[in-house]
């Protein structure tokens, strides 16, 4: 589940302002997937069960929404 990673690297990657060109872009997006932390992704990770269940629970309807559960927000 490679989802959660790409708003992060988006927000690291831009958070000075948008690469100027493509060799920039490539540049600092391999850095940023460099310096992505184990404890991110292993945190990502273990949210795959909550999602499942949630999928699960709702038939695989529309009504799922992603992201964190809300009493883990902060």
């Amino acid at each position: 589940m490679i989802e959660p990673a790409w708003p992060y690297l988006k927000r690291v990657t831009t958070k000075t302002g948008a690469p100027k060109s493509r060799a920039e872009a490539e540049r600092v997006w391999e850095k940023a997937w460099e310096d992505l932390d184990q404890s991110r992704i292993q945190m990502w990770i273990e949210r795959i069960p909550h999602h499942i269940e949630e999928v699960i629970r709702l038939e695989g309807g529309n009504e799922y929404r992603e992201g964190r559960p809300k009493e883990r927000r902060q």
